[in-house]
């Protein structure tokens, strides 16, 4: 795998489609999907044609784009079909792209046999690319990423986030008990590429999803567990992205178990 032509083009798309948008999108460049706060730009569709055919370029299976998949529905479940294919979320937190907000990635992740092996993640306006092989370690700007510090199973130091916007109200409340007994407790920034991005430098500890399409989280899936961290469903089943299933919890191998365990227990209080 040329894994720098995939960071290549990613620039590439960025450069040319997204970048030059950036806080300069008119009234008719911004439209809703599925609901009033799920927007898509003309970036994001520019940027999926683009990497579409770069990505063919480097290898030429079949592309699951975000927006394409949105025109049809039934076009993320193929990931369970194929042998091979590439996931790609042209523009990830799109409503912080419409609000002029930075906090934006572009995100791709190859996925065989069902199961993600490589992803990449760059945050155009910075230029900082993650970057992942299943077994081969992870990246930020080339420079290997240090593994998550053993835990001891103290969990009053870990650092949590939660997704609060598809979250189950007793998931959340439940969630919200649990963290409070850690360092920290706070919101996702909207933004996939970067919450990922927190967990792999090592700024949050625990993570948690209820909406868990394949370009959301199969780039930065294989990124934290070559840091260290378990991508489990609540049942304890690894992330395949193209199996639904259950919410994702994301937390350090060694104390996964203990946080899922608290959690339930918090839930059914």
């Amino acid at each position: 795998m040329d894994t720098r032509a995939v960071e290549q083009a990613m620039r590439d798309v960025a450069d040319a489609e997204i970048r030059p948008r950036f806080r300069a999108l008119a009234e008719g460049d911004i439209s809703t999907k599925s609901g009033p706060h799920d927007f898509v730009t003309v970036a994001d569709t520019a940027a999926e044609r683009a990497l579409t055919i770069l990505l063919r370029d480097i290898r030429d299976i079949p592309v699951v784009g975000e927006e394409a998949s949105a025109a049809d529905p039934l076009l993320e479940g193929t990931l369970a079909d194929v042998p091979a294919a590439w996931v790609v979320d042209p523009v990830d937190g799109t409503a912080n792209f419409v609000k002029g907000s930075p906090t934006y990635a572009v995100m791709v992740a190859l996925v065989e046999n069902g199961a993600a092996t490589a992803g990449w993640i760059l945050h155009p306006e910075t230029g900082d690319m993650f970057a992942a092989q299943a077994g081969q370690g992870a990246t930020l700007n080339g420079e290997r990423l240090a593994p998550t510090a053993p835990r001891d199973g103290d969990l009053q130091g870990l650092r949590a986030a939660l997704a609060v916007t598809y979250a189950p109200r007793e998931m959340a409340e439940g969630f919200e008990r649990v963290a409070n007994t850690m360092q920290s407790s706070g919101v996702t920034r909207m933004c996939a590429g970067f919450d990922y991005a927190d967990l792999a430098t090592g700024a949050l500890d625990v993570m948690m999803f209820f909406r868990t399409k394949a370009w959301d989280h199969a780039p930065g899936a294989v990124i934290v567990r070559e840091c260290g961290f378990a991508v489990r469903r609540l049942d304890g089943s690894d992330y395949l992205p193209a199996v639904p299933g259950e919410p994702l919890l994301i937390a350090p191998e060694q104390v996964w178990g203990e946080v899922r365990d608290r959690l339930v227990a918090a839930v059914a209080q």
